[in-house]
């Protein structure tokens, strides 16, 4: 599987583009009893949570966004820092993904939206943020396009011992239309 890797170094817009009614908007972060948002499943976010409370990610931005039509979850964007499944990124560095959107929801730029808030509330001018996504996740491609990231390379995940649990995914061809 090929994998794209998009950044966006640069300030994001500070116009918040607003919520349609009824819908609210959650930066979640962890804490010592906060394991996940309500309404979120327990599993992988109690692993990510222990990852934090350890200090395995290289900085303490870890945290979801979650967008909720009233109390139902329609929407989150995991904001993970780097660690060892991500050797390409900086100490301060974060990495957008593991977003979803319910099915019913799609189509309505909740995930364009989440991620420029993201990128509104944790603006830092000495880090990037990262966008990996399979190469063939066209809807998701253009999120992140339209949230103004660029494509920064290519590359794969790997898998040591047939176990993705292991794995990095690796920046192996570098974007001739990124800007550095």
């Amino acid at each position: 599987m090929i994998y794209l890797f998009y950044r966006c170094a640069k300030p994001i817009s500070q116009a918040v583009p607003a919520l349609p009614s009824n819908y609210s908007l959650e930066m979640w972060a962890p804490g010592m009893f906060r394991v996940k948002p309500e309404g979120i499943s327990v599993f992988p976010f109690t692993v990510w949570w222990l990852f934090h409370r350890l200090h395995v990610f290289s900085n303490r931005d870890y945290g979801l966004l979650v967008i909720r039509q009233g109390t139902r979850v329609v929407h989150r964007s995991v904001i993970t820092p780097g660690y060892l499944r991500f050797p390409f990124m900086a100490i301060e560095d974060i990495q957008v993904g593991d977003t979803w959107t319910d099915p019913e929801f799609r189509g309505k730029g909740l995930a364009t939206l989440a991620l420029e808030a993201i990128m509104r509330r944790l603006d830092n001018q000495d880090r990037t943020c990262w966008y990996v996504v399979e190469a063939d996740n066209a809807p998701s491609i253009r999120v992140v396009e339209k949230a103004g990231f660029v494509l920064a390379g290519r590359g794969v995940r790997t898998r040591p011992f047939g176990l993705g649990l292991l794995g990095q995914f690796q920046l192996t061809d570098l974007s001739s239309t990124c800007s550095s």
